[in-house]
């Protein structure tokens, strides 16, 4: 049973977050910063399995949320982790200029 959720897991989050990420870090001219990007998902996807694993309703709640629109998927990411943390506030920053 596990598997099977680890597997909708990566399927409905991990693998949207990592697109999102690289679509978001498409224009940023930082080559520093893309290669946290990739850091941070190489790092974070697997716990983010391993929690997912571990927490049904969770894993359950964010695929949902992620799938339709109503959460983020890098709200997901720790910022206990330099890389993702970098990540976040950069594209933060980038988000509130265009907006």
């Amino acid at each position: 049973m596990s598997s099977l959720i680890s597997y909708f897991f990566m399927m409905l989050v991990v693998t949207p977050l990592h697109a999102e990420m690289s679509q978001r870090l498409k224009g940023v001219s930082s080559q520093e910063l893309v290669e946290a990007g990739k850091a941070c998902i190489a790092v974070e996807g697997p716990g983010l399995l391993r929690y997912a694993q571990d927490n049904w309703g969770w894993a359950a709640v964010n695929a949902i949320g992620v799938g339709v629109g109503l959460i983020d998927p890098m709200t997901l990411l720790p910022e206990g982790n330099e890389n993702c943390r970098l990540v976040i506030q950069s594209l933060a920053v980038e988000r509130s200029r265009t907006v």
